[in-house]
């Protein structure tokens, strides 16, 4: 039974003005120790001040050392009981240098113990995210969650990591030592996470964590752990998501694999996506770089593009330059068997940094009109990137073709690109789009293959209850994915978890998306369509018991947790058993959607 969700992912929204309470925490944290050394020095300065003011028994203090002495030892209240007149110049300092020396003293034993009082509260600690991996993505991605509203701990196997302070400055907890031990894992409370992220060096060490991860999560009742494992290799990571669906095992954990040209790719398709909302006018898009990148910017736009406007619509048409461009457009059709039939790619051969390619007019078509709708060069070399941008912007002065650059990192080249983007309004404007940055937010990590199947299983849900005269005020489950709540989608998120359980009890299983069409015509028998009803049936009872959820006569009630429908199969009427048959006739266009698709294994049903 749908009409639930998944993990809840963090919004997307634009930054907001830094507080003023903000700006002032960050000023004083620049100029907290010059002030306090600046008022140590005040200190002792009024001190000799007003001791050479001051008269004083037996005449100590009258050298300019004996001055210096007893003005120390004013920050250990060791000199300031003298008697009565005394001047404001030593009343003054016999008061600051104890303050001087207090405000020390905390800070000192605050660095001291924080690290022990992280550990400390680490006890107590649910609902969490832990990071394996301070590189460069567990950085940005510890940065994201921080600033998201996230309590995190980090692991990393380096002691002496510069980024070990920055999160420490931050407020985070740091761990040292190996992520794939499980008793490391447990010390940072994995077993009682949310998320759980690992970006190690190397991709045998991130699965070595997954593996520790499922240990540490087993038997966990309720949400599950949801683990995050960035797969380096594009090859591996294509094949390792294709059996994501198959490798669920349940038990408290779910795992999610994630690759982050992947996610650039999305994430850019996202921000900036291809084409006008007109189904007959299809973009014309040209790649520059047809490497791992390019190759997930042309899939991913033909994708969204097939899912928006459905089979009627006019074919993606591509031109793509790279020094192998037909060499890349093989390989891209190997990887994306069912681009053909939505996507007419056209390879030129050529070197950018060759005369052929200035002198190349494949934007322009016979009367001077401009061929292509969108730009994207994703050259490796951030520079030769930019030199590339600049010379398509000139050639398209005249024409406003968005032309988007990849960037490695936000760094000078975006702010220079920025810079330029500002000055070139009204015209083919340039946008930067940093891959690590970007594809290092925690909302495009946790949109993973579960999160999309999730949500077509929901959309699915919606279109059948509408199509059964249903209204959002009569079934209070139709809403869009983003205004569903948690328990809702995290239902929805187990549902797709228990696809491979599905598939297998009726001799099925799922491979990389090969023809659309044929994938989303792919039909279950009535009985296996029965069957897998019921265990879809008895899998929601379940899972909605385990997130507190209860039987109640009446209307489902979405803040008592209360639904009429948590009662065996037998016992259902025919209309809420037809909810679950539509929910499994709705699974070929779900895992399409996800690229992938069903058949049948040797001795299933034909």
């Amino acid at each position: 039974m749908s009409a639930t969700s998944s993990i809840p992912c963090p919004p997307q929204r634009s930054e907001p003005p830094e507080p003023r309470r903000s700006r002032l925490r960050h000023l004083w944290r620049d100029l907290e120790w010059p002030v306090v050394g600046a008022l140590g020095l005040l200190a002792v300065g009024l001190g000799c001040w007003g001791f050479a003011l001051q008269p004083l028994p037996g005449g100590e203090g009258g050298t300019i050392w004996g001055l210096l002495y007893l003005s120390l030892q004013l920050f250990v209240l060791q000199s300031g009981a003298i008697g009565e007149p005394v001047s404001w110049q030593l009343n003054i300092a016999r008061f600051l240098a104890p303050g001087v020396a207090g405000y020390t003293a905390c800070q000192a034993l605050a660095a001291i113990f924080s690290a022990q009082m992280g550990l400390l509260r680490l006890w107590f600690a649910r609902g969490h995210v832990v990071i394996c991996g301070l590189g460069r993505k567990g950085w940005l991605l510890a940065q994201a969650l921080h600033t998201e509203g996230f309590r995190v701990v980090v692991i990393d196997p380096r002691p002496d990591n510069p980024r070990a302070v920055a999160c420490h400055q931050l407020g985070l907890t740091v761990l040292t030592g190996d992520a794939t031990d499980p008793r490391l894992l447990r010390r940072a409370r994995a077993h009682k996470a949310r998320y759980l992220f690992s970006v190690c060096g190397a991709d045998d060490a991130n699965a070595e964590v997954a593996v520790a991860a499922r240990e540490v999560a087993c038997g966990r009742r309720g949400e599950p752990l949801a683990a995050y494992v960035h797969v380096y290799d594009a090859q591996l990571y294509a094949r390792l998501r294709v059996c994501q669906v198959t490798l669920q095992a349940g038990g408290g954990y779910r795992l999610e694999f994630f690759n982050i040209l992947d996610g650039a790719a999305r994430a850019l398709l996202d921000a900036h996506p291809a084409g006008s909302a007109d189904p007959q006018a299809p973009p014309h898009i040209l790649i520059v770089g047809l490497g791992w990148l390019g190759q997930s910017v042309v899939a991913r736009a033909a994708s969204d593009r097939r899912a928006r406007f459905g089979p009627g619509a006019p074919p993606l048409r591509v031109t793509a330059i790279d020094r192998q461009a037909r060499r890349q457009v093989a390989l891209l059709e190997a990887r994306y068997p069912w681009l053909a039939g939505i996507c007419e790619l056209t390879p030129l051969e050529m070197d950018v940094c060759g005369p052929e390619f200035y002198r190349q007019r494949l934007l322009f078509g016979g009367a001077g009109g401009c061929l292509v709708t969108d730009v994207y060069v994703c050259l490796d070399d951030d520079a030769l990137n930019l030199t590339v941008a600049l010379d398509l912007q000139r050639r398209l002065r005249e024409h406003p073709v968005p032309i988007r650059v990849r960037i490695r990192e936000d760094r000078g080249l975006t702010t220079l690109l920025h810079g330029l983007e500002g000055q070139q309004a009204g015209r083919a404007g340039l946008v930067a789009f940093s891959i690590l940055d970007q594809a290092c937010r925690p909302e495009t990590i946790l949109d993973g293959t579960c999160e999309v199947i999730a949500r077509a299983i929901h959309d699915a849900y919606v279109r059948s209850q509408a199509a059964r005269g249903h209204t959002p005020a009569s079934n209070p489950s139709m809403k869009p994915w983003a205004m569903l709540e948690a328990d809702l989608k995290e239902s929805n998120r187990l549902q797709a978890d228990h696809i491979g359980a599905k598939l297998d009890a009726v001799r099925c299983s799922v491979e990389p998306l090969v023809d659309w069409d044929a994938a989303e015509a792919f039909a279950f028998t009535p009985e296996e369509v029965e069957k897998l009803a019921e265990m879809e049936h008895e899998r929601w009872e379940r899972d909605m018991r385990s997130l507190g959820w209860t039987y109640a006569p009446g209307p489902k009630d979405l803040v008592k947790k209360t639904s009429p429908h948590l009662v065996p199969w037998s016992e259902l009427t025919e209309e809420v058993r037809g909810y679950d048959r539509d929910t499994v006739r709705q699974l070929p266009v779900a895992l399409a959607g996800a690229g992938l698709q069903i058949y049948r294994l040797p001795g299933g049903e034909t």
